[in-house]
């Protein structure tokens, strides 16, 4: 993994674990690091699989089952 690239690890009792900051961390502070613009990679901890997709897909899907749609139905039907 690139060294600028923030290694964030998934373990199985859906845990996040930030390796940069050595603690544990929520779904929001992996949001706040996307609107921070911070390049990071989220890792299943057992297996080594990149979860990166899945972990933006889940904050999405909380953000819009808040109430806090973050695109339009226009731009979902273009995906």
């Amino acid at each position: 993994m690139n060294k600028s690239i923030r290694a964030i690890k998934k373990y199985p009792n859906r845990r996040l674990y930030d390796t940069a900051n050595s603690g544990y961390i929520t779904l929001a502070d992996v949001k706040q690091m996307v609107l921070e613009h911070i390049d990071f990679q989220v890792i299943d901890a057992k297996s080594g699989d990149d979860l990166t997709r899945s972990i933006l897909l889940q904050i999405i899907l909380e953000e819009e089952s808040a109430g806090l749609p973050m695109f339009s139905s226009e731009m979902l039907a273009q995906m």
